[in-house]
């Protein structure tokens, strides 16, 4: 009888042991993909940076190019004022 306890106290052992390293590869397989997910998290977050730069700047650009369009059309509007004027002056 006590071999018998001692062959299934051996298997459950044997059993338990299996279940700790599978338990084990799971654990490192998981921490290998948290390793991989925070690196491309960094790489995500890097180009997300970068695109928010890139983002900033065509603002600064579309800005720029606006206020200029809007000089360009007030000049223009000022310069019809002027030959309008003239054109009148020219009449009387």
């Amino acid at each position: 009888m006590l071999d018998e306890q001692k062959s299934g106290v051996d298997k459950e052992a044997c059993e338990l042991r299996a279940s700790l390293r599978e338990v084990e590869k799971a654990r490192l397989d998981g921490r290998r993909c948290l390793h991989e997910l925070k690196r491309q998290f960094k790489s995500v977050e890097a180009e997300r940076s970068k695109l928010g730069q890139e983002l900033g700047d065509l603002q600064v650009r579309a800005t720029r190019h606006e206020e200029r369009a809007e000089l360009s059309r007030r000049e223009n509007y000022e310069l019809k004022q002027k030959v309008t004027s003239i054109r009148l002056s020219l009449k009387h």
